[in-house]
């Protein structure tokens, strides 16, 4: 199974070392349950790695099409944050979030590690790449221990407003990068094994700025509650 739906919401971002416990508990037992039970949004996953010294969360939410990340139910519960989320969305620095359009979507099944390609474009003409990353995308496909492979557009005017859990993040600045290849794999030493072969493949498509990193899954959600 590919992504669900025609957008995704990705979220970048640390956990200071004594909120990791409670982190976990709201963001499992309130946070994704409560984002799951709004309209269009179809499925939820968090992947951890700790051992990252940057970017340690990698949150992706799968919803029904782009207008989901600015409607008005979403943008209630963004703008009436529970006291739960009020007390640890602070300890939660460095946050990047932004809602990106796939442009190719492959695989079946959900593999149990992720790895997050961070891509800037080194030109302005952001159309003349996506064939290139398109191609990069099956290439990485065929990988041992690779099951699928996702490529996004980032969708700079769509979830960007600032709103009451922003403020309570303290965020200065959610912009993200231009594209995001979203490489899914058995495990993380499948991904990690193969991260060096997958950057050069993107160094050959073009000149690009690439931060990559690798993580395990840790818990994912439908909207149906599965």
């Amino acid at each position: 199974m590919s992504l669900l739906g025609r957008a995704f919401l990705g979220i970048w971002h640390n956990i200071e070392i004594d909120w990791r416990d409670e982190y976990d508990a709201w963001h499992t037992r309130e946070h994704m349950p409560e984002r799951a039970g709004i309209p269009g949004f179809l499925r939820g996953r968090r992947y951890i790695n700790y051992a990252l010294k940057s970017h340690v969360c990698f949150t992706l939410y799968e919803a029904s099409h782009a207008e989901t990340f600015r409607s008005p139910a979403y943008l209630a519960r963004l703008n009436a944050p529970t006291e739960w989320t009020q007390q640890v969305q602070p300890h939660m620095p460095d946050f990047v979030r932004g809602a990106f359009r796939p442009s190719v979507s492959l695989g079946e099944g959900i593999g149990g590690a992720m790895a997050t390609l961070r891509i800037v474009a080194g030109g302005p003409d952001q159309r003349a790449l996506l064939p290139r990353l398109t191609e990069c995308a099956y290439a990485v496909s065929a990988m041992q221990g690779v099951c699928g492979v996702h490529v996004g557009q980032a969708l700079n005017d769509v979830a960007s407003a600032p709103t009451k859990e922003s403020k309570v993040r303290g965020d200065t600045d959610q912009r993200t990068d231009d594209f995001v290849m979203m490489v899914e794999g058995i495990s993380s030493g499948d991904l990690t094994a193969r991260m060096d072969a997958i950057r050069q493949l993107l160094r050959d498509a073009a000149e690009l700025k690439v931060t990559a990193d690798v993580y395990p899954l840790a818990y994912s959600l439908t909207a149906d509650g599965q």
